[in-house]
């Protein structure tokens, strides 16, 4: 039986100490209710989206929202860290868990975007994409754990 690369179950302790701080500060700033500052750093390619007066092109210097980013960049280290480590005991059965928690994630994952595309357009939609881009491997962390801990 081939069998999935996996990280050592000792990162599964590191990938949920970043994982959830991740997870609630990146959900923190993005509603507003704390506000981080913005820092002026190198950019690779600046495009002056949303309408930014800015120097246009690459390595450009702009102000970004560095901690939206980090946390960003966290939630799928540690996302990855908790959903992709072995179990202690690591057989069938929990290979067949890590199929159908992936399988259900995508499919909840395009159910939303499909009613994302028929309901919100301009860029509160852009938005959305964006924070879609993490529901699967959030889903897919949360449902394994899940239905490791019903087992």
């Amino acid at each position: 039986m081939n069998t999935l690369q996996l990280f050592p179950n000792r990162y599964k302790k590191i990938g949920w100490f970043i994982f959830i701080p991740s997870l609630i500060l990146g959900i923190i700033s993005l509603t507003g209710i704390i506000n981080f500052p913005e820092v002026s750093l190198p950019v690779f390619y600046n495009s002056g989206f949303p309408l930014s007066s800015e120097d246009l092109g690459l390595f450009k210097t702009t102000e970004i929202d560095f901690f939206t980013n980090l946390f960003g960049i966290l939630i799928i280290i540690g996302g990855i860290l908790t959903g992709f480590s072995k179990e202690k005991i690591e057989d069938e059965y929990i290979s067949s868990l890590r199929l159908r928690s992936v399988f259900w994630s995508l499919i909840i994952t395009y159910s939303i975007v499909l009613i994302l595309f028929l309901t919100i357009f301009g860029t509160l939609f852009f938005t959305a994409m964006i924070l879609i881009m993490f529901l699967p491997l959030v889903l897919y962390v949360f449902r394994f754990n899940y239905l490791l801990l019903k087992k």
